[in-house]
């Protein structure tokens, strides 16, 4: 028979354990009752504890003076210590769990407890978490005024949803929770985000690449428990690590940070411990494992060299992407390697699965891959395939060009050549070549198609509703014309009779030949536009006939088996010659109805 102890306590679990000693049980068979409690403190100025009369603290304190490590709190209670008997009606199982201050706290509430919906249940909850809280060691009513509404707001879930069906998390409240210090560190802006996996970035001029952030003190704090927290001091790190080349980076500072910023594009660099942005890149090779992909953006003016000296490595590695403005690579492009730039230099061959996109010049030795380029200046083409505006090649073996010129010093066997405007080629030496004008291969032709064309019917449109403004101004002049015949009578007239002609009758002459002077530059811009449109015209039907103003040339022999092809652009027709002989210009000309070809030796 255990007979209920009343006592003054400070640790309630000490106490409980202490009693169940006592009594030689176990502590987990005992419970309390809470009675009543008080809450102490000590200040700055307080020899002695001082009460608390409510649960408002800082009635009596200042929160800067609660969060240092003078003040002092703690608890004194009134409790019952009886045996552990289960509620009647409430079974509340639920944990309380803290943050690693223990300056927050909440009760995390179990689905399968049992919480109905009767008076008073508000207040067995209250009990239960406050005895939960004492035996955890923390204080109660300084911190958790909200707990009332917060038990309401439970309760009125389960009545509108039901039963709990996953954890619930209540919060009880929290005390002082401490501020932690910020360290100082450095952000390398230029290296997050990074949607590609290169390793080497580019930035434009006003980019943010650098961060230095202050380092910041915290503020201390007080948990649920009463004890003090204290905050480390932050840490200076980082401040001498910044040095900036500033002819290529600036720098604006605030109160939480240096921002720096580039000046002009490139990449972010350190070179003996300053930051710099550089134009150019040297690096021995470009591989996933050194290097990953270079994707700056030919749009930034970098410049990358690469410098392989090792004959069984690429310069550039299998599946490389590469995107500068400019390339110079001393070595080989592999398989499927992506090359993007303004102006590529190679200096050995291509792998035919390579793929090399060019606004600019292209200059490679041994090309053996895909090259799209305006201008391209190929030493040996080898099956590799090229299209470019115009393109100069010294000796091509098979392959593919889609230009709209073509120039080749050594033609050997297997080549397909496409050109819209020429084909000019110094010696062939091999068979089996097709030598095609064909404009509609040319996407540059089918461009300036649509915009004559365009242009055309945009004109028309234009020289139609001026031709109807100028006739309506033609109508209205032409009755103006007897009306001013007799002003101008009566003024000669006037005159004659030593009079003064009239004022207004002046002022419509001035008016009319003022009128006539803008009909004559009516006429004559109309004139122009008329002009500008045939000559548009014009313009189109030589596109329309480029076949006939192509020519392919050779300056050596012919030996019967190589074909020419000329394509008519409007009918897609095919007019077909194996030369055979001395044939330097071959031509195709319109003969009446029919097109034929123009062999000049």
């Amino acid at each position: 028979m255990f007979t209920p102890i009343i006592k003054t306590s400070e640790n309630i679990m000490n106490d409980l354990l202490q009693a169940a000693n006592d009594r030689g049980i176990s502590a987990d068979g005992l419970d309390f009752d809470l009675l009543s409690y008080e809450t102490f403190y000590k200040g700055t100025v307080d020899e002695e504890w001082q009460l608390v009369q409510g649960n408002n603290i800082l009635d009596y304190t200042t929160e800067t003076e609660l969060r240092s490590k003078i003040f002092t709190l703690r608890q004194e209670y009134q409790i019952r210590i009886r045996p552990l008997q289960p509620h009647p009606l409430l079974d509340l199982r639920f944990t309380i769990a803290t943050d690693k201050y223990k300056s927050k706290a909440v009760a995390i509430i179990d689905p399968n407890s049992s919480i109905p919906l009767k008076k008073g249940i508000q207040v067995w909850i209250k009990e239960a978490i406050t005895r939960k809280q004492l035996r955890h060691g923390l204080l109660i009513g300084l911190y958790d005024q909200d707990l009332d509404k917060q038990i309401n707001r439970l309760l009125l879930k389960i009545q509108k949803e039901g039963p709990l069906k996953e954890p619930y998390r209540l919060p009880i409240g929290e005390f002082f929770p401490p501020t932690p210090p910020v360290n100082d560190s450095i952000i390398l802006h230029y290296k997050l985000d990074k949607e590609s996996k290169s390793l080497i970035e580019g930035i434009q001029p006003e980019d943010l690449i650098l961060e230095y952030i202050f380092p910041k003190h915290g503020r201390d704090g007080r948990g649920c428990d009463g004890k003090f927290i204290e905050v480390p001091e932050p840490s200076h790190k980082y401040a001498t690590y910044i040095v900036i080349d500033e002819n290529t980076i600036t720098s604006e500072e605030n109160s939480d940070s240096i921002r720096f910023y580039a000046k002009v594009s490139g990449f972010v660099e350190r070179k003996k411990g300053v930051f710099t942005i550089s134009q150019e890149l040297r690096i021995e090779n470009a591989s996933f494992k050194k290097t990953g992909s270079i994707e700056t953006g030919y749009d930034k003016d970098i410049s990358l060299k690469i410098k392989q000296n090792l004959s069984s490595e690429d310069a550039v590695g299998v599946g490389v992407n590469i995107d500068v403005q400019k390339l110079d690579v001393t070595g080989t492009v592999g398989g499927n390697a992506k090359i993007q730039a303004c102006e590529v230099n190679i200096g050995a061959q291509t792998h035919r699965h390579s793929q090399i996109n060019v606004t600019e010049v292209a200059n490679i030795h041994l090309h053996r891959g895909n090259l799209k380029a305006k201008d391209a200046n190929i030493d040996i083409l080898e099956t590799g395939k090229i299209e470019a505006d115009t393109v100069h090649i010294k000796q091509m073996v098979g392959g593919e060009i889609i230009a709209r010129e073509v120039h080749i010093d050594i033609l050997y066997s297997n080549a397909r050549i496409t050109a819209l405007e020429s084909i000019t080629i110094q010696t062939i030496e091999g068979e089996g070549n097709r030598l095609i004008i064909d404009p509609h291969s040319i996407e540059t032709y089918h461009e300036k198609i649509a915009e004559y064309e365009m242009n055309i019917r945009a004109k028309t449109s234009r020289i139609q509703e001026q031709s109807k403004e100028f006739l309506a101004k033609q109508i209205s002049f032409k009755d103006k014309t007897a009306r001013i015949k007799q002003i101008q009578n009566r003024i000669i007239q006037t005159k004659k009779n030593g009079e003064e002609p009239m004022k207004a009758d002046l002022i419509r002459i001035q008016q009319f030949k003022a009128e006539a002077e803008a009909l004559k530059l009516f006429s004559e811009n109309l004139a122009e536009a008329e002009k500008e449109l045939h000559a548009l015209q014009h313009e189109l039907d030589k596109l329309y006939e480029a076949d006939l103003h192509a020519v392919i040339t050779h300056h050596g022999i012919h030996n019967g088996k190589n074909r020419i092809i000329f394509i008519d652009p409007k009918t897609k027709q095919e007019y077909g010659i194996t030369p055979n002989g001395k044939a330097t210009h071959i031509r195709l000309r319109q003969e009446g109805d029919e097109k034929k070809f123009l062999l000049d030796t």
